[in-house]
């Protein structure tokens, strides 16, 4: 008998593979620390959260701001995420964020983009 692990895929959302500018900057934990703002790009995205390549800003369960703007749309998404995985994927430096919240002609944008 073959033995092996087994992968369960826990993603809630379907995922897709775009590459697109994203800002982002880390939330300070106290409002002294003003935190500067990042530029980076997206790997994949779903209507969960987004990967990032670019500067590590923070810690796993820190929060950051993201802003991005999706097809011709003129008016970016700008909502709060938390950092859920940090890593270097072929020495570049990578992280996973889950969308905190997202206004609901957000979602349809995202979802757009997903079902091209």
């Amino acid at each position: 008998m073959i033995e092996g692990k087994l992968y369960i895929e826990k993603r809630k959302f379907k995922r897709v593979i775009k590459s697109f500018p994203i800002k982002y900057k880390l939330m300070p934990k106290d409002n002294i620390i003003e935190s500067k703002k990042n530029e980076g790009k997206t790997k994949d995205i779903s209507l969960g959260g987004v990967r990032i390549e670019g500067e590590i800003i923070g810690n796993v369960d820190d929060i950051i701001r993201i802003e991005f703007t999706l097809k011709d749309n003129d008016n970016p998404i700008i909502t709060f995420a938390e950092i859920k995985w940090i890593k270097e994927i072929n020495g570049i430096p990578q992280f996973g964020v889950e969308f905190l919240t997202l206004k609901n002609e957000d979602k349809q944008i995202i979802e757009q983009l997903i079902n091209e």
